[in-house]
């Protein structure tokens, strides 16, 4: 689903998750002995802290902005290539327990003893990974 409302731009770095958000925001209350009542708006802004229920990432907001950061979509497929990498990520997450901080570490880590034992050129394989990226964030479209 496309953000096309106060979410539009954010995302879950971790997950990629767009849909649901604990943003801490700031609100003017009536306070009196029995208690607090919200008046008016609240608001947050990029310093407030965010939290992913999806995931349980924690930053602040702007860490989960999109686009602003980003190196050129020629094709315009790099979210959704993001969303399948933070796919395998969190699968490899959930099945070894690592933490988001170690995780892309250790999967590349046992990525290459995969390819030990399965006849792969794990080096090759960045190479042409590295070859696909430049082609991909090419800021004029990319070589033809």
């Amino acid at each position: 689903m496309t953000n096309t409302n106060c979410l539009q731009g954010i995302r879950c770095p971790a997950c990629g998750q767009k849909d649901r958000f604990k943003i801490t925001a700031l609100i003017t209350c009536i306070v009196t002995d029995d208690g607090s009542e919200p008046v008016g708006d609240h608001d947050w802004d990029d310093e407030s802290n965010a939290h992913c229920p999806g995931c349980g990432f924690d930053g602040t907001l702007g860490y989960f902005r999109t686009g602003s950061h980003l190196p050129p979509d020629p094709e315009g497929m790099n979210e959704h290539r993001s969303e399948w990498a933070a796919a395998a990520l969190l699968a490899f997450m959930e099945a070894t327990g690592t933490d988001e901080e170690d995780a892309l570490g250790d999967l590349l880590g046992d990525l290459m003893h995969w390819a030990d034992r399965n006849n792969f050129d794990f080096e090759s394989a960045l190479d042409r990974a590295r070859c696909h990226y430049v082609e991909e964030t090419a800021g004029d479209g990319g070589a033809k």
